[in-house]
């Protein structure tokens, strides 16, 4: 299995070395699986799309502001 440095800090480091029983690894390790996961799904779904960069732009921007318009009525 490969290995990977972090950078993390320092606040969060004096958190992590208070909990040794913590196997900080495996969390580490389940975080990035699951995330790997999402986009697996996310190229999944997306490579038979027929959408281009630019109408994805678009529609990111008409969803945003129609919730914006929505939120700052209520």
């Amino acid at each position: 299995m490969p290995n990977i440095t972090l950078q993390i800090p320092t606040e969060i480091e004096e958190i992590l070395s208070k909990h040794p029983e913590i196997k900080w690894e495996r969390i580490v390790t389940d975080s990035l699986w699951n995330y790997a996961k999402k986009l697996r799904l996310i190229d999944k779904v997306t490579s038979k799309s027929k959408l281009s960069d630019r109408d994805v732009d678009k529609l990111d921007r008409t969803i945003k502001a129609d919730l914006s318009k929505h939120y700052k009525r209520t």
